[in-house]
């Protein structure tokens, strides 16, 4: 057959032009994986030379990480060792996740048997769909629409619109939430009883996964009583406490009261240690030693917690008294009973600035806090118009009414605008022409006293025993008429004098939120109001009224430096802090240990810094008596530029003020038989505030009606006085006859005289055994 037209392929050559192929695209592939290979060490070179630093930071931060142990916080004791404020154990229930059965049904085991310990449901999610599906379903649609358009879960938003409450978490749902940490322990139940928390650990071993930590909770044994100056604690307010002061973000912190403003003294210094970790953050080693918590400090306060209960019980009593005594209305005649919720009063050492007790007006509760804050309670209080969380008598201002006539009174004598012995009539009223159009009756104010027809003849001792509203109307703002001429102190003066008194001015208490209060001038005025000072402000200002206002603690604080002699302490809540040895500790203005000190055994103060070495440091001032307790420092902040003659006259009027035909005489029984005679000054203010006026309180006619809030300061004994007490009663009337009883029941209950003086126990006799040698008794047959 011919071959012709056909072209001889040759096998070997179609082989090697697929080998060809096969090796190009061999090539072409191994010159890809050099690239790739290139770029991807180029990159490691890159990152080495770049940011090698960095990342050899992050691996060992990854490997290392820095484990911090709590310190015990500083307990809170009163004057007398009594405890204010300590730490109890608790007990958490835990489960970490990684260590929790694979298998499902022992899962499931593990979960119902820690329920039926705990009585925390395994799952809630059937009940709360009945719940939801019980409810209108009108809301719950609307509810859950509105869930949807802003991501928030539909339980939460129909719990907080009071739709559908929302059930407690469930073990499965907390485990769920924590899932993403597989290794930090999820607590399931809180504040559990020992004897649970032990049986709980007894079955751990059947139990995989489940663990009980003991964790602290603050505990206040005085509750109520003091829950204003103890405060508090909550969870960390914001990112600062974390990223600069160092908290953890579990953490809890003051939120109020001492435990808020000592946060850094009581909270002590973390421990650490350094441990090596796995990829799953489960510890491999530690490294290193570890460094012990420091505890915090031990606040020992001036307080005197059985003064402190007792002061508390009077007020409560004269509350109640006074809502149930009706007011009368001059035109009408109408009685009805008055709404009294918030006082306050302050009882401290006029000689030391150390206060003894102080009460504000309505409480709460601090205990409610021990664990977390408890939303119904807390907005309960937050919403409630007299503040209950607020401490009135640090932080309520208030117009101090007729208890600041002590400060233009010993100014007036001071500055000589009046002597002691010179009379100024009262007729009951004045009329003082407009100084810019003096020619216009029409434009004159008329000032009146609260005795309508006058006092007649009063000099200084008399003005202040009788609180005679002119005289200190004519010595504040002046006065010229019918042959009578008094120059006035003016704004100027007064306000000079009232701030030595510690009127306007913070003064340092260590509690926080203490306000200044309002002490007005010339300017003030004008860049508040945009109004010149006028001359009526002068008179108004000369009696407690007008612009000015301040706190119970500064009016008690006033007379103090009258019961003295002239001199403004610090008031301190705080007598000494200590550390876990029992030193006294002095600490700076940030809050960082400088000295240690105790009683050596030669009887002299061993001074040692905050390392425990020796100390020679002149200006710290520190002393024990012979039992080794600390000797309290008092401060002085400022004293007033008033001769002390001038003073004794005004302690004089307020001795005056406290016997028959004074002001505090008409209602009250003083503690004179007693042998403990006192000195006071009564305070009727009159102001409108949100309160007042939301109610209906304050009518602004021509004449305006304002309520009546009472006050009372006073100190005794009036010879050698160991304690002023103020008393403050919002809406309370009269300060002669609803503060006045307050102050002289705390008088008494200080000095244990009167009703409060300490009961003889009963006498009890032991039964007498029948003697043998008498005869039985005689029965009837």
């Amino acid at each position: 057959m011919s071959r012709m037209g056909w072209e001889r392929i040759d096998e070997q050559e179609i082989q090697e032009r697929e080998d060809y192929s096969i090796r190009a695209r061999l090539y072409f592939l191994r010159a890809v994986i050099l690239i790739v290979i290139s770029l991807l060490l180029y990159r490691v070179y890159w990152l080495q030379q770049t940011r090698g630093q960095e990342l050899q930071a992050l691996a060992q931060e990854n490997q290392f990480a820095i484990l911090k142990t709590d310190a015990p916080r500083g307990v809170i004791f009163d004057r007398n060792g009594e405890p204010l404020a300590v730490n109890l154990p608790s007990f958490n229930v835990t489960i970490t996740p990684a260590f929790l059965p694979r298998d499902p049904a022992e899962r499931q085991a593990v979960f119902e048997r820690l329920s039926l310990l705990t009585g925390v449901p395994v799952t809630n999610t059937v009940q709360q769909q009945a719940l939801i599906q019980s409810a209108d379903p009108a809301l719950v649609n609307t509810y859950a629409r509105l869930a949807q358009i802003y991501n928030a879960p539909i339980e939460d938003t129909l719990d907080q619109a009071g739709v559908v409450e929302k059930l407690p978490d469930s073990i499965e749902a907390i485990v769920q939430e924590h899932s993403f940490a597989q290794y930090v322990p999820a607590v399931i139940t809180s504040g559990i009883p020992i004897t649970l928390a032990y049986r709980i650990e007894q079955e751990s071993i059947f139990l995989p996964g489940v663990r009980v930590i003991p964790e602290p909770i603050r505990y206040y044994p005085s509750g109520e009583y003091t829950s204003h100056i103890i405060g508090y604690m909550g969870p960390i307010p914001n990112e600062n406490w974390i990223t600069v002061l160092g908290y953890e973000r579990d953490d809890r912190v003051g939120w109020a009261g001492l435990e808020s403003s000592m946060e850094l003294e009581l909270a002590g210094i973390k421990g650490e240690r350094q441990i090596e970790q796995d990829w799953t953050g489960r510890e491999v080693r530690q490294i290193g030693l570890a460094r012990e918590p420091v505890a915090g400090l031990n606040l020992h306060l001036t307080l005197d917690l059985e003064l402190q209960k007792q002061v508390f019980e009077i007020v409560d009593k004269w509350l109640e008294a006074r809502r149930n005594t009706p007011n009368i209305d001059d035109i009408t005649g109408e009685r009805t009973l008055p709404e009294v919720e918030q006082a306050a009063v302050v009882v401290l050492n006029p000689n030391t600035g150390e206060i003894l007790a102080m009460v504000s007006y309505p409480t709460f509760d601090n205990n409610r806090f021990s664990t977390e804050v408890p939303v119904d309670y807390y907005l309960s209080l937050a919403r409630n118009d007299y503040t209950p969380l607020v401490n009135h008598a640090i932080s309520g201002t208030y117009p101090p009414g007729s208890t600041f006539k002590l400060v233009p009174a010993a100014a007036a004598l001071q500055e000589g605008i009046i002597s002691a012995s010179r009379f100024l009539f009262d007729p009951g009223q004045i009329e003082i022409p407009n100084r810019f159009a003096p020619n216009d009756p029409g434009r004159a104010q008329t000032f009146v006293c609260w005795k309508r027809d006058g006092h007649g003849f009063m000099n200084m001792v008399l003005a202040i025993a009788n609180s005679c509203d002119v005289y200190f109307y004519k010595i504040s703002g002046g006065f010229d008429q019918d042959g009578e001429f008094v120059e006035g102190l003016t704004v100027d003066r007064i306000e000079r004098y009232a701030r030595q008194f510690g009127f306007g001015r913070v003064q340092g208490i260590e509690l926080p939120l203490e306000a200044a209060g309002n002490l007005p001038t010339r300017a003030w005025k004008a860049q508040t109001r945009g109004e010149p000072w006028s001359t009526g402000d002068d008179y108004n200002l000369g009696i407690g009224q007008g612009f000015l206002t301040a706190t119970p603690l500064q009016v008690a604080q006033m007379a103090a430096v009258v019961a003295n002699g002239g001199f403004l302490y610090r008031p301190r809540i705080i007598h000494h802090m200590t550390d876990e040895d029992g030193n006294v500790v002095i600490v700076d203005e940030n809050s960082q240990i400088v000295a240690r000190a105790h009683l050596g055994p030669n009887g002299t103060t061993v001074l040692l810094d905050a390392e425990g070495n020796p100390l020679n440091d002149p200006t710290i001032n520190v002393e024990f008596d012979e039992n080794g307790n600390y000797i309290f420092q008092p401060e002085v902040i400022d004293s007033v530029d008033v001769d002390r003659q001038f003073l004794e006259t005004v302690a004089e009027g307020m001795r005056l003020v406290t016997q028959e035909g004074g002001t505090a005489a008409t209602y009250v029984e003083w503690l004179d038989e007693y042998g403990i005679p006192s000195a006071g000054k009564t305070g009727t203010a009159e102001f409108c505030d949100n309160i007042a006026i939301e109610r209906g309180w304050c009518r602004f006619e021509k004449t305006a009606i304002q309520p009546t809030h009472a006050w009372y300061v006073g100190y005794a004994p009036f010879d050698n006085p160991e304690i002023v007490v103020v008393a403050f009663v919002f809406n309370g009337g009269e300060g002669s006859q609803w503060a006045a009883p307050i102050v002289r029941d705390v008088m008494a209950a200080y000095f244990q005289v009167a009703e409060f003086a300490p009961q003889p126990e009963p006498e009890t006799t032991e039964p007498t055994p029948p003697s043998s040698t008498q005869p039985p008794p005689e029965t009837t047959p």
